[in-house]
């Protein structure tokens, strides 16, 4: 019985070391790909444990566990040849739309119809502080099932404008395959571990191989963690919409216009420009008078506080003052020249008085001669 116990761990140790060397290369490049990071040497630590035993073996185990392990390279062989190409597709697009709430809501219903879901979702309606032009955009990040990508993007093209696509295929057939077959292994290490933990006799024994049973049961578990992970990226397709809501729509030139007709479409354009430029002016000028209102009257205000400050500044009083004494000095030279306007008025008439007396004295002497 302990001949057969020993025979049967030896075996689980030749299954592993085939197992690592056959497979290190290919988990390298895994590694390196980021697919998955997968330690051989862990195989080792648990096989040192071993090498303490001293014990016998029978040829005819090992060889049995040498054909099981041939018997499972061919497999993994076989459905790599047979398996699906395991394609993981991602699309990205930039589109336009006059209806920005149709469009919204026909990609969500679209995306619900065909069975997929919407994965991320950032909407942006615009602002109430706005000046009233429509500025609102979407970006979605939807997953469709891959066999209904094409339908899902020209059904989004019907609605909207697409002004920019790209589309990224990665192939992941061959890491899914050696994957899928490594774990196929680890779970065969684990049911020969379970039936060695059984006929086990020490706790020397329990404890070596209870160690190795968890190490193999985590890797089974990562293994199908990243594989469900590609199942879900390969069965639905990644689709990343960025929405703009637009007046028009960018135009795609089809034809090479001429000299005169693109001198045309320019000045037809540069003056429709001008003309809403205008219009945009007066409805910001409308819609911003209160606040003009309000800031004419707070400089006005400002204004007045200003040159009350100054007038009682020293230096604008003595200005003030000398304005005053100039000011009082002109009007006492013009009194004063209106005084002595009046007295040479009245002086002029005394003397034309006496001389038109002295003429008419002068008359009446000449008639009494007479």
């Amino acid at each position: 019985m302990k001949k057969r116990f020993l025979a049967l761990l030896l075996s689980v140790l030749t299954i592993t070391t085939i197992t690592g060397c056959g497979s290190a290369s290919k988990y390298e490049a895994m590694a390196t790909n980021g697919a998955y990071a997968y330690d051989s040497a862990s195989y080792a630590a648990p096989a040192a444990a071993y090498d303490d035993y001293a014990y016998e073996y029978e040829e005819s185990m090992i060889a049995y566990d040498e054909e099981s392990v041939a018997d499972t390279s061919m497999t993994t062989s076989e459905n790599a040849n047979t398996s699906n190409r395991k394609l993981i597709k991602t699309v990205n697009l930039n589109v336009e739309t006059k209806e920005y709430d149709s469009l919204v809501a026909g990609i969500s219903s679209t995306v619900e119809e065909m069975g997929g879901y919407i994965e991320y979702m950032d909407v942006y309606n615009g602002s109430v502080y706005g000046n009233g032009k429509s500025s609102r955009y979407a970006n979605l990040t939807v997953r469709v099932p891959a066999a209904k990508l094409g339908s899902f993007i020209n059904a989004v093209g019907e609605k909207s404008n697409i002004t920019y696509r790209t589309e990224s295929v990665q192939d992941v057939t061959l890491t899914y395959v050696d994957m899928e077959s490594h774990k196929n292994m680890l779970v065969a290490e684990r049911d020969h571990l379970t039936e060695l933990m059984k006929q086990a006799e020490s706790i020397e024994d329990i404890i070596t191989i209870e160690d190795r049973l968890t190490t193999v049961r985590y890797e089974i578990d990562s293994m199908e963690s990243q594989l469900r992970t590609y199942d879900n990226q390969v069965d639905y397709s990644t689709v990343t919409i960025n929405i703009n809501e637009v007046i028009e729509y960018t135009p795609v030139p089809t034809v090479e216009y001429t000299t005169w007709e693109r001198i045309s479409m320019g000045f037809v354009k540069s003056v429709k420009d001008v003309g809403v430029g205008i219009q945009e002016f007066f409805i910001n000028l409308i819609i911003n008078l209160p606040y003009l209102v309000i800031w004419a009257i707070i400089i006005t205000i400002i204004v007045f506080i200003i040159k009350g400050l100054l007038r009682l500044s020293p230096k604008h009083r003595a200005k003030r003052d000398a304005k005053k004494a100039a000011k009082k000095e002109r009007k006492a030279a013009k009194k004063a020249a209106k005084a002595a306007g009046t007295t040479d008025t009245a002086s002029n008439e005394t003397t034309t008085t006496i001389v038109s007396t002295n003429e008419v004295a002068t008359e009446e002497n000449a008639s009494s001669k007479n």
